[in-house]
């Protein structure tokens, strides 16, 4: 099982140690924290001083943030980066590394896998029938018309959250290979962010980046664990991993020390 490591940030590089092969960087949820040329080249130089692999994680954006991510796909392309990937959570970028004819790998981010994401499911677990239970396990990778769209893309990878119903055991059946997040699970994201303090409402403009100050820790009886608030995006918490992975077709875990914003 392969080990990687991924941060949003320059400092938690500190995080690396010589258990990871590979080092995700980047950012899924707010193309407003995008790293920079400079702080991309820095990454790069310490994949190559490590004699690792990166894998650059990119969110769903609007045209601004496509505008940002062609100069930093074209800076990767110079760089000759072995062994790249790019993770997608948008397709139009997609469209753009076509485009561009980046030599890497293209992966589907766990924003596109579409897993049934909410902690309350484990509320109902009791009330189900097995083929119940079964679906909210599964994702639209699943879906056969959507893993011919994989293959057509050449798209030979998916990432999946640790969510609490657990994958569902037919996931090794598929013909894509899978990655686990751990031990932060996304719930849900808006680009109405409830950190972006400037005002007295939330605003999709005008970001100052509270998020990056400031966090928030959700408890409800309702939710059979707390909801981690970061910026724009809900997390849970699960450090339970399945003792079945490499069975379901899991060849790589993807630790996040921190919630991934």
């Amino acid at each position: 099982m392969e080990k990687v490591l991924f941060v949003t940030k320059i400092k938690d590089l500190e995080y690396w140690n010589k258990e990871y092969t590979r080092l995700y960087y980047g950012m899924e949820f707010c193309e407003r924290l995008l790293p920079s040329k400079d702080e991309m080249e820095k990454v790069i130089e310490f994949v190559k001083q490590n004699n690792a692999k990166l894998t650059f994680v990119t969110p769903f954006v609007t045209d601004k943030g496509i505008e940002d991510l062609e100069g930093l796909f074209k800076l990767l392309k110079i760089k000759d980066n072995k062994d790249l990937e790019i993770v997608i959570n948008d397709y139009g970028t997609l469209v753009l590394l076509k485009k561009l004819n980046l030599d890497c790998e293209i992966i589907l981010g766990r924003l596109l896998t579409k897993q049934k994401r909410g902690p309350r499911i484990m509320n109902i677990k009791n009330n189900l029938p097995k083929p119940a239970w079964e679906h909210f396990r599964k994702s639209n990778v699943d879906v056969p018309s959507f893993l011919k769209f994989l293959e057509e893309n050449n798209i030979r990878r998916v990432e999946l959250d640790n969510v609490l119903q657990g994958i569902g055991d037919n996931f090794s059946n598929l013909s894509v290979k899978g990655s686990l997040y751990y031990p932060y699970a996304y719930i849900t994201v808006t680009r109405l962010c409830l950190l972006n303090l400037k005002g007295p409402t939330p605003k999709i403009d005008d970001c100052s980046k509270d998020c990056q100050r400031h966090s928030f820790l959700l408890e409800n009886k309702t939710m059979p664990v707390p909801i981690h608030l970061h910026g724009n995006t809900q997390f849970l918490k699960n450090e339970d991993l399945p003792n079945d992975l490499e069975e379901k077709g899991f060849d790589r875990i993807v630790y996040q020390p921190k919630a991934p914003i």
